[in-house]
């Protein structure tokens, strides 16, 4: 039950990015800086409430695969030219889909998304190490965080895909390709921790941990300088950081 309902509610994130950018277009493109800093500044905070402590209590050698996390979002940028952090370049050629642009952003997605079936409790060496189907088990703070990131991220390749002159029904069929890539890394993540000594040890879990956190520790970071006029923040921008730091501290007590 985990699993389909966070499926669901990331898949409609991107249904939701694509449909806001068709029906407010221009409109919506002003507002996205904004967007983006109240985004990063939640992801900033959840990463240090949130996803460190818990890390870190898988075992102390998470900090390695943060790097790690961190050279693959690197790499995955050089590919999508940072749609992540809410660039869209329109392409020289309106005849050629970017493939590489979009396998970047599915494997991100992917790779993100992978601890999301993990749940709560995880502590529980006996009962933890597999896909939790209850509710109650359900990850909300990483959930509510992937969902602020997805957002406008939806919204910019949607921009992209339009930029494309593709048909309306070639756009939503890659959109729902790219909200359904969270299912997959969560089926994947389940099958690596049966395999990982039929779910009795914590190797896969911190290394789906640790790279998790590099990958959004950079696209965080970026978010926040990038969306500020020569690195500095205006007021608007400040207050929308502030209180998402504040949203991420309360969302992460739940």
């Amino acid at each position: 039950m985990t699993l389909i309902v966070t499926g669901f509610v990331l898949l409609a994130i991107a249904w939701l990015g694509a449909g806001l950018h068709d029906l407010l277009g221009k409109s919506l493109q002003q507002k996205m800086p904004l967007v983006l800093a109240f985004g990063g500044a939640f992801l900033i905070g959840l990463i240090f409430t949130h996803l460190v402590p818990e890390a870190y209590a898988l075992g102390p050698q998470v900090g390695l695969w943060v790097l790690v996390g961190f050279l693959i979002q690197i790499a995955l940028e050089y590919m999508s030219q940072g749609i992540e952090h809410g660039h869209a370049h329109p392409p020289k050629l309106k005849t050629h889909i970017p493939w590489t642009v979009f396998i970047s952003l599915c494997l991100h997605a992917f790779l993100e998304s992978m601890p999301l079936a993990e749940g709560e409790g995880h502590h529980d060496h006996a009962h933890h190490h597999h896909v939790h189907l209850h509710m109650e088990t359900l990850n909300w703070p990483l959930l509510l965080g992937l969902a602020v990131h997805k957002l406008p991220v939806a919204v910019v390749l949607m921009s992209l895909l339009r930029d494309l002159e593709m048909t309306q029904w070639g756009r939503w069929a890659l959109m729902t390709l790219f909200g359904l890539m969270p299912v997959a890394g969560m089926w994947v993540y389940d099958w690596m921790v049966h395999m990982d000594g039929m779910g009795q040890t914590n190797t896969f879990p911190m290394m789906a941990q640790g790279i998790l956190i590099g990958i959004l520790m950079h696209i965080s970071t970026t978010i926040l300088f990038e969306t500020s006029d020569g690195h500095r923040f205006n007021a608007q921008k400040l207050t929308v950081t502030i209180l998402a730091l504040l949203m991420s501290i309360s969302v992460s007590m739940l």
